[in-house]
């Protein structure tokens, strides 16, 4: 508190000295502050000398408590950064909100995303082992950095980082979490099995039959393994790796709305007691291959556009996840041409516009030609039409999420559209006739005359 008080006073008199009017004045203010000045080396001076006689306990409680800034007994990212960026002047902002984040995720053993006492003092005792040098010698260098330092975070920092508080906790226990499975002997063996011919790496057939043991049917199995290699690997070679490996399965238990003791525990009961894949899993596990292997292929025609990039930037962000869940009614995890046509009728003026820019968004984007969409199919969509129109992506992303909240199709537009979907699977079933004579078909009937009539859908159908 003392050296609070002193500093502040001479921050006021630096303040008086520029404000000075005459020289008088300017001398009289000069010589407050040389006084200050030193009155704060000798207090400094002091409380070294009382910091080097505590105990090694009492200096890492003092220093925690110095840290803990709202006295919860936990230091969160917020107050570590605080911290950092006292002990390393030259750091930005950023820098230490995100070297924070990483510290703490990585000692905070319970994700609560904050560090208590005991994390803390497995987090020192590193940074003690990476100086090479005593305890006493660390804590006694950064409660003098952390005390007497004029650095740190601003007002205005203090404020966005108080405001971010919920949002950057999360980020901390996401982390915390990720640390936690990579350092588990457990995902260690399940990666082991995954790993069939014990080459490091876990190919697309490998991720497939691994999950056919947690999901029990191939079909969910490689509809997944697709899903969560396009997201988890990172480096784009086809295969992953453990780190990449650990992601997947945090994405599986987070699908299954399971741990991962939970999930490892299934794998190794079905592992053993559960028969292997049949000739007809393995039947679907090779054209579930195919098409993978031609989806990347697609993935490189987009890639020389640079559009997977982007793609795959915004299947991690939220808004889009939400934008598809709410174009997804029945909650399949994919966008049929009805649930494509509802959502794009919120921002068109005419449906029978809505109706042409639905065949042709699936017509372009449907690479698995099973008149669905699926996020990543989704995700290129929304890519090429920001790119088309000029707009910022995550901009354009938040509009539609923000309208489809809001706005709501009329019964009309729904009848009309639920129509012309159920005479498209009428037509398919019918085994695809005449093409011109289905688009005849479709379109023999106006909106205007349909709204216009009683009958249900599947008599206009």
């Amino acid at each position: 508190k003392k050296t609070r008080f002193l500093h502040r006073a001479s921050i006021a008199e630096d303040e008086k000295k520029s404000e000075a009017e005459n020289v008088i004045d300017y001398v009289k203010s000069t010589r407050k502050s040389l006084k200050l000045d030193l009155l704060n080396l000798q207090n400094q001076l002091e409380t070294l000398n009382s910091i080097s006689e505590m105990p090694d306990s009492v200096k890492m409680r003092f220093l925690f408590s110095h840290l803990d800034k709202d006295s919860n007994r936990r230091i969160s990212a917020s107050e570590l950064s605080e911290g950092l960026r006292k002990m390393n002047a030259g750091m930005s902002f950023q820098e230490g909100l995100d070297q924070a984040i990483e510290n703490i995720a990585m000692y905070d053993i319970n994700v609560d995303g904050t560090l208590d006492f005991g994390e803390f003092k497995s987090f020192m005792e590193k940074l003690t082992n990476l100086a090479g040098v005593t305890s006493q010698e660390v804590s006694e260098l950064i409660l003098m950095q952390v005390i007497f330092s004029k650095s740190g975070n601003t007002s205005v920092e203090k404020v966005m980082l108080t405001s971010q508080e919920g949002q950057i906790n999360e980020k901390v226990k996401k982390l915390a979490e990720y640390y936690s499975a990579f350092n588990d002997i457990g995902m260690r063996e399940l990666f082991g099995h995954f790993d069939s011919n014990g080459d490091g790496t876990l190919d697309f057939k490998e991720v497939s039959r691994g999950l056919f043991k947690i999901k029990g049917s191939m079909s969910e199995a490689t509809k997944l393994a697709l899903d969560v290699i396009l997201l988890t690997d990172e480096d784009d070679n086809r295969l992953l790796d453990y780190n990449e490996f650990v992601r997947l399965i945090l994405h599986v238990c987070a699908l299954e709305g399971d741990n991962f003791d939970d999930v490892a525990n299934e794998f190794i009961v079905n592992m053993y007691f559960e028969e292997d894949a049949d000739m007809e899993d393995e039947i679907e596990l090779i054209e579930a291959e195919e098409f993978y292997d031609a989806y990347q292929k697609e993935l490189a025609l987009y890639d020389e556009l640079g559009e997977v990039e982007s793609m795959m930037d915004i299947l991690k962000y939220a808004k889009m996840q939400k934008l598809f869940d709410l174009w997804d009614t029945i909650n399949d995890e994919v966008l049929s041409w009805e649930e494509l046509a509802l959502g794009l009728q919120k921002y068109q003026r005419s449906i029978d516009d809505t109706v042409i820019l639905t065949n042709n968004l699936m017509e372009e984007y449907d690479e698995g030609k099973d008149k669905t969409l699926n996020k990543q199919e989704f995700a290129l969509l929304l890519v090429k039409i920001a790119k088309e129109g000029k707009n910022d992506l995550h901009k354009m992303i938040d509009t539609l999420a923000t309208i489809s909240l809001l706005e709501e199709n009329s019964e009309d537009e729904e009848k009309y559209i639920k129509a012309l979907a159920y005479s498209r699977v009428v037509i398919d079933e019918e085994n695809n006739k005449n093409v011109e004579k289905n688009d005849e078909i479709q379109y023999s009937l106006s909106f205007k005359n349909f709204v216009n009539e009683n009958e249900d859908e599947e008599m206009w159908a």
